[in-house]
């Protein structure tokens, strides 16, 4: 009798655990069932939030660029009016300064400071560009400062003869008015990083030397000096 009510009681024993276990299991199954749904609302609510949030963003980028298209619109005309008003001034600008210049300088003739350039277009030696300027009631041009210089090779594209020379005496370089490089002051000779600097005297193309300055060369540009023989025919500049 003892050993049956003892695997009766095992038995009620062992009955009691597994029920425990399957309530324990239909709790945690519950558990999980009620949370799950929960982390799902929570994540559409948060995918319905940030949906919002980019199109509110891209609203506001719509807004920003109309903006922005107006203003360029806006911008574009007022640049328009500004430009033409420019280009009206400087029209009207030029031809004031063109009027000016011929009635100071004389047809064919720039006006800078004080003084009137004639740019030839024709080509002569160094001897016949200083009668032509004389002709002209001027001379061979005479630079005296850093904006002359300037000036004159905005102008002259190509190489174009100056009034300086050494004709007289070889390396004492006078120009045309007898005034010496020390009394104007001013020098551009052309200075090569290797080599002997100008003026050179070369004399493989002319045996009596370069005695004649010119702006520029038939290779370098026309903001330098140069000297050559005086033979050769380039353009000119005279001054008055």
């Amino acid at each position: 009798m003892e050993q049956v009510y003892g695997n009766v009681e095992y038995e009620l024993s062992k009955t009691s655990g597994n029920e425990r276990r399957r309530v324990s299991t239909d709790v945690s199954v519950q558990s999980v069932r009620q949370r799950n749904p929960l982390s799902s609302k929570d994540s559409l609510k948060f995918l319905l939030a940030a949906l919002g949030l980019l199109l509110l963003c891209a609203l506001v980028a719509l807004c920003v660029l109309g903006i922005l298209y107006h203003n360029k619109g806006v911008s574009y005309e007022a640049l328009s009016e500004q430009y033409s008003s420019v280009v009206e001034r400087l029209s009207v600008q030029e031809r004031i300064t063109d009027v000016c210049q011929r009635a100071l300088c004389g047809e064919g003739w720039r006006l800078f400071g004080v003084k009137c350039y004639y740019f030839s277009t024709d080509k002569l030696n160094w001897t016949m560009s200083r009668a032509y300027c004389a002709e002209k009631g001027g001379h061979l041009v005479i630079i005296t400062s850093r904006d002359e210089q300037d000036f004159l090779s905005s102008h002259a594209h190509e190489t174009h003869w100056i009034g300086l020379n050494d004709l007289e005496t070889e390396g004492k370089w006078m120009w045309v008015n007898n005034q010496t490089l020390t009394e104007t002051g001013v020098t551009f000779w052309y200075k090569r990083i290797d080599g002997q600097h100008e003026p050179d005297n070369w004399r493989q193309e002319d045996e009596s030397g370069e005695n004649c300055a010119a702006l520029g060369n038939e290779s370098l540009g026309t903001d330098v000096w140069f000297d050559a023989s005086c033979l050769k025919k380039k353009k000119y500049i005279c001054e008055k």
